[in-house]
């Protein structure tokens, strides 16, 4: 017993330290489980308390209530097919009635088939001048003497004499078209008349500087200094 005495005396401040210790620590696991516990929704079974959650129950008896006024679905009757009415004939107006139909441009007494084509940019051999040109315009065979009138209506815009082309009359036409007839003689007409396609222009004669063709006429046709083809101006292409 003395001991035990002496040893309590020697270790009691320890033993007290480490009593203090022991009950601090099991407070502080306690605390820590009720925390815990109501995070979770866990009643805390250390501190006997366990908390019995009232349960609110809705009744499971139906309520019967009457239904008023709800309307009853009501069937639209389906109208019976009907024929589709035909649309009304309108009648023609007078001036719908009477629509001329477009003037065909007649041929020239002389027009044929051209004997020399146009050949544009591209460079045809010509036996009478004995060189490679482009022949810009069309030859159509006419007799000598033949009468020549305009393929067009227009104004009267040159009329003079060439050493290669023989007499030469031109014509400007309402879409400033330049109609260009050579090798003619014996001429009927002046600068500045307005001519349609019954005036007579000329007879025809010779053509020097295409000999080689025989009596022809040679047409040229010319827009804003262009040369086009007289076969396709006129509509034979």
């Amino acid at each position: 017993m003395d001991r035990f005495k002496a040893f309590v005396r020697e270790k009691g401040l320890y033993l007290l330290c480490l009593a203090v210790a022991f009950a601090a620590t099991a407070a502080g696991i306690l605390a820590l489980r009720r925390i815990v516990g109501h995070l979770t929704g866990q009643p805390d079974a250390a501190s006997g308390l366990v908390e019995q959650d009232t349960l609110w129950e809705q009744p499971d008896t139906a309520v019967e209530k009457p239904v008023v006024d709800i309307p009853k679905p009501t069937q639209t009757p389906t109208p019976a097919p009907t024929a589709t009415p035909q649309p009304t004939q309108q009648p023609m107006r007078a001036a719908e009635s009477q629509v001329p139909q477009q003037a065909v441009r007649p041929r020239p007494a002389w027009y044929g088939k051209a004997v020399t084509p146009f050949s544009g940019d591209e460079l045809v051999y010509n036996e009478t001048l004995g060189d490679w040109r482009t022949h810009n315009g069309a030859d159509y065979t006419v007799p000598e003497g033949k009468v020549i009138t305009p393929a067009v209506g227009g104004t009267v815009t040159a009329v003079r004499s060439d050493a290669l082309w023989g007499n030469v009359v031109e014509i400007t036409d309402s879409s400033d078209i330049v109609w260009r007839y050579c090798g003619l003689r014996q001429t009927q007409v002046t600068q500045g008349e307005k001519v349609t396609q019954d005036t007579t222009l000329a007879v025809l004669g010779s053509l020097p500087a295409e000999a080689h063709v025989g009596s022809h006429l040679h047409l040229e046709c010319m827009q804003h200094g262009k040369y086009l083809d007289p076969a396709v101006v006129m509509g034979e292409k």
